[in-house]
């Protein structure tokens, strides 16, 4: 199985955003950069104002390929115990993981604000009590943020909130608290930077995905009807041409009581029987295709929306879920 990244219209996808938003910008690469792979973050570096991403080991991953700071997410910053790279910046959310990160010399660092997703941020009093230690310390935060629970519908009211907790000069160097969504409030206040990752790998109107995956034909049988493929009791209804691919539900095709397909030469072809851990079925019959070309499962927006309605979830776990395969950088 192989993703396939296009990274010169991951560029363009970039420049659409920022002449689009007019703010700066924040790339979010965590979860391998949603299926894309950390390594994006050396063709985009010139492009971007910073990174985001989940956890130090991440920050660590992408610090060889950029000149860039790199936000880390809050939660634990037990990982930050030891010296790490001035360009990474932790995230924190009370007082007790400030007076922590100021301890062992972070100069930069980022707070989180709860504006009513009530995951992760410091919410007044909270935030009371960082304002008076970064004031205790002369220190003010590299950035501070929020994030949006409801998009459209969320945004009026925490945009309100996010104004009043952060009415402190201490807290307004920086401010983000839109990400790919951003791109739907044009005309508001959008901050000083916004944290694009779904828009900024094509998952917008306005721009196009940059990553197709595909895995190769391996096989093709000629099956008679009423012969099983694959495990269980699949029986095929009609004398068939079958290819087997080199892609199954441990390289991110799950199975699913829905119909799943494949493009073989633009020709959307039906996943037949169930998908194996390392294989899957395809009817290809009326292709004269061959053993070794390429067989899509993406190749356009569509097929990722659509996979994503099959299993019942969302387009970022549908991209997060091709860990196996190799990846291709074009």
């Amino acid at each position: 199985m192989q993703t396939v990244v296009d990274v010169s219209r991951l560029r363009h996808n970039i420049r659409i955003i920022r002449s689009t938003t007019r703010t700066g910008f924040c790339a979010v690469v965590k979860a391998d950069a949603y299926g894309h792979g950390a390594a994006v973050a050396g063709f985009i570096s010139p492009l971007v104002d910073c990174f985001l991403v989940a956890t130090l080991k991440e920050a660590e991953e992408i610090l060889p390929l950029t000149d860039k700071p790199i936000l880390v997410l809050g939660g634990d910053i037990s990982q930050f115990t030891r010296t790490v790279d001035r360009r990474i910046i932790p995230t924190v959310s009370d007082v007790k993981q400030l007076s922590a990160i100021l301890n062992i010399g972070h100069a930069n660092y980022s707070v989180a604000v709860n504006t009513g997703m009530n995951r992760l941020g410091a919410r007044d009093r909270s935030l009371e009590n960082i304002l008076s230690l970064c004031k205790q310390n002369d220190s003010k935060p590299w950035s501070v943020y929020s994030h949006l629970y409801g998009g459209i519908y969320s945004a009026g009211y925490q945009a309100a909130e996010f104004e009043r907790l952060t009415a402190d000069p201490v807290l307004r160097g920086r401010r983000h608290l839109y990400c790919s969504c951003a791109l739907d409030f044009m005309g508001c206040e959008l901050y000083d930077m916004t944290r694009c990752g779904l828009a900024m790998y094509g998952y917008s109107d306005c721009t196009d995905i940059c990553m197709r995956v595909r895995a190769k034909i391996v096989g093709l049988n000629r099956v008679g009807a009423g012969e099983h493929v694959g495990y269980g009791d699949y029986t095929l209804e009609n004398d068939s041409l079958v290819a087997t691919v080199r892609m199954g539900y441990a390289d991110g095709l799950r199975r699913t009581d829905k119909p799943l397909y494949f493009t073989v030469r633009g020709k959307k072809c039906r996943v037949i029987g169930v998908p194996c851990m390392d294989l899957c079925m395809i009817d290809v019959t009326g292709l004269d295709c061959r053993c070794g070309e390429f067989a899509y499962l993406i190749s356009e927006k569509s097929d990722t929306e659509y996979l994503a309605k099959c299993y019942g979830t969302i387009v970022y776990e549908v991209l997060t879920g091709f860990k196996r395969g190799e990846r291709i950088y074009i």
